[in-house]
């Protein structure tokens, strides 16, 4: 199970550190995303773009301690819940919006990003259930020991992962991540091949 902690809290929070650092490039793709966010919600752009960088940006660092990880994944899950709505409004109207959320892609939102958040919707719920039932267990381990208690291992990064099990499980989360950030120009190929035929 550690494992599987390990591997939700990484994939969530380098997808996530992935999609705010390519906003945050550069003033042009910064405003290329604001202007995708203008043309996906009907909401002041520039408040909602401000706003989804900032809590892409929380992410990474509330799951990196244990502690904070179950308000990490919260916040990830309200971000892909927002992000697919988004998606799925767009895509019943018709509309045609480039999907920013890695860049300067010029593909518009689609299936493949909705298969994406789904993946992303799935490794992030599993991992809040992981720390809700942790946060559970440590305070009923503080509980038990006594009051001046502080429960072994809450503000380990990874605990019970030695570094190869951790390296392996960084090596996979990280080749997830670089691959659901590309799966919208993947799908984008195969839509565009099939139109050809």
């Amino acid at each position: 199970m550690a494992y599987l902690f390990a591997f939700c809290r990484l994939l969530t929070g380098i997808v996530f550190l992935m999609s705010a650092v390519s906003k945050l490039r550069g003033r042009a793709a910064y405003e290329e995303f604001t202007a995708a966010t203008r043309a996906l919600v009907r909401l002041p752009s520039r408040l909602v773009a401000a706003l989804v960088v900032a809590a892409e940006i929380a992410v990474a660092p509330l799951l990196a301690w244990r502690p904070t990880a179950l308000a990490g994944f919260g916040v990830a899950l309200g971000l892909l819940v927002a992000f697919t709505a988004a998606i799925v409004v767009a895509l019943r109207r018709g509309r045609r919006v480039p999907c920013r959320c890695f860049g300067a892609s010029a593909v518009p939102v689609g299936a493949g990003h909705l298969a994406r958040n789904a993946v992303l919707i799935v490794a992030a719920a599993a991992g809040a259930v992981q720390a809700g039932a942790d946060a559970v267990q440590a305070g009923a381990g503080a509980v038990q020991v006594g009051a001046g208690a502080v429960h072994a291992g809450t503000g380990a990064v990874f605990a019970g992962l030695g570094p190869a099990g951790l390296a392996a499980v960084a090596l996979a989360a990280g080749a997830v991540a670089v691959l659901l950030s590309a799966i919208g120009e993947i799908a984008g190929l195969f839509t565009s091949s099939s139109r050809r035929r």
